[in-house]
């Protein structure tokens, strides 16, 4: 009864803010009307300052009708019945399931998320058209039971089967909390109507928690019932693993060979290997046994991610006649679709980049960042002896005694009068490991090594001979007394020409 009352005063509250706007805009030209038959040179006056103010009044209820729809470039991939009938038609049995109008339009997106977002008017009071957003990773990892769970959890909030106030208020909360941040403030009396704006939507977001909460727990539920107890708590431990599973292939594997110009071939092919990969079970384990909790504002109303686990566990509910199968046997053709929708996360140009198999793409982005690490040395030995950045160029200037001219500015912090014996010691590591990088380039380029990058993102140089062992070579160029001849004889039997020098 308690929830059903904070409900309707919500509900209340949404629409009483337009009346509010108007009650204040109809305030200031009452009383500007009567100014100006009193006193018509006071009301005057006060028409430079209640004008304006009626102004912003409007145009900030004006802003909040048309930033209810969601205007610009909306995330991921539209897909038609016809183009997914399957996945359409699992939506559709669930929002019938849980109570609620099924989506106009569903997107697969690039990330792991799964929710729902509404073109509202009057904040939520009316909603035109509801989108529901499918991460393509999570169609990936889990299966058909676990995603039935995912699905059935969102639309379960948006269910009026015991109040549709209660849909109403979780419809107001995110127009709300999406219109807040979109009105304008660059000048005072905007300010000052925006501030009026924030104080009314707390009050409502306070009033409307435990309606929300509510929701979330009664969506839980409906979640449980559908899906069977154990899909519904193994997703809910699934999606962390997931999460942090993506964030590395994003970060460390997706884009290794950007700035070379190259993509993956097979996005979800690399995503799914690196799940699997032993290297990594330990860590994902870790994760899957006790899950963070993510960080989802100071607004949202969702339980505990440990409190929701135990919940849908101590239901101990049966699963509806759902097949187990994995969750992309929803798709028809899905490589397509999952690529686009990845590529969508990604800047435009991700379009023109060339699509590479995973071996070449770890050589390309591990070749690329070498070549970005040895072009100082080469830039220095260039202008040291006056000829072109080329590794010849570089084992001139060890042979010419110019080691310690040869190390960055930063060898010597705080002493440019150090004497040649100092400077060399100081140069001689950094020296030292970018002429190992300029060698191992002119290998690779030779054909006679490459480079590997493993699912835990480490780098391995792998060689193709076992001749290629040059260590000794190398400390002998960067000695006191340097010479670079074994280096140079290794460099001529492995086909290197003389002038090598590593294009990007």
């Amino acid at each position: 009864m308690l929830v059903s009352l904070r409900a309707a005063t919500a509900a209340a509250l949404l629409a009483g803010c337009h009346l509010l706007v108007a009650g204040l805009a109809g305030g200031l030209l009452a009383f500007e009307m009567h100014a100006l038959v009193e006193r018509p040179a006071t009301g005057v006056k006060l028409a430079f300052l209640v004008l304006p103010a009626v102004y912003v009044l409007a145009r900030a209820v004006i802003t909040l009708e048309r930033r209810g729809s969601r205007s610009g470039e909306l995330p991921g991939v539209p897909v038609t019945a016809a183009e997914q009938p399957a996945l359409w038609n699992l939506v559709h049995r669930l929002a019938a399931d849980v109570g609620t109008r099924a989506p106009d339009e569903l997107r697969i997106t690039g990330t792991v998320h799964a929710g729902i977002a509404e073109d509202t008017r009057f904040l939520g009071l009316r909603v035109l058209r509801r989108r529901m957003f499918v991460g393509a990773p999570l169609l990936t990892s889990l299966t058909e039971k676990q995603l039935i769970a995912v699905l059935a959890h969102e639309l379960g909030r948006y269910s009026h089967t015991e109040s549709r106030l209660a849909a109403v208020v979780v419809s107001g909360r995110e127009a709300v909390l999406r219109a807040g941040s979109l009105l304008d403030t660059d000048r005072w009396l905007q300010r000052q109507v925006v501030q009026l704006f924030r104080a009314y939507a707390k009050l409502f977001l306070l009033v409307s928690r435990p309606v929300s909460r509510r929701q979330e727990l009664a969506a839980d539920t409906r979640a449980a019932h559908l899906a069977g107890s154990s899909a519904a708590s193994s997703a809910l431990r699934e999606l962390p693993v997931i999460d942090a599973a993506w964030d590395l292939f994003t970060h460390r594997h997706l884009t290794a060979a950007w700035e070379a110009g190259y993509l993956p071939a097979t996005i979800f092919d690399g995503f799914f290997r690196l799940r699997t990969s032993p290297d990594l079970q330990e860590e994902l384990e870790a994760v899957r046994s006790a899950p963070s909790e993510p960080d989802r504002g100071p607004y949202d109303t969702h339980a505990p991610l440990t409190d929701r686990i135990a919940a849908a566990d101590a239901l101990d509910a049966e699963p509806e006649s759902w097949g187990d199968r994995p969750a992309l046997d929803l798709l028809d053709d899905p490589t397509p679709l999952l690529d686009a929708a990845v590529l969508d996360t990604l800047a435009p140009e991700a379009a023109e980049k060339e699509r590479v198999d995973w071996a070449t793409l770890n050589h390309i982005g591990a070749r690329s960042r070498v070549v970005h690490g040895t072009e100082r040395l080469l830039n220095a030995a260039a202008q040291l002896m006056a000829k072109p950045p080329s590794l010849t160029t570089v084992l001139d200037a060890l042979d010419a005694g110019r080691l310690g001219d040869l190390g960055p500015a930063s060898s010597v912090p705080g002493n440019r009068t150090a004497g040649p014996r100092a400077r060399r010691e100081m140069a001689r590591g950094e020296v030292l490991a970018e002429l190992a990088a300029l060698v191992a380039l002119a290998f690779s380029d030779a054909g006679l090594a490459h480079w590997e990058l493993d699912w835990l993102g480490r780098t391995t140089f792998v060689t193709s001979a076992d001749d290629l062992d040059i260590a000794d070579h190398l400390d002998e160029a960067v000695a006191d007394h340097g010479n670079t001849r074994g280096l140079r004889n290794a460099l001529a039997m492995a086909g290197v020409a003389p002038g090598y020098r590593p294009t990007r």
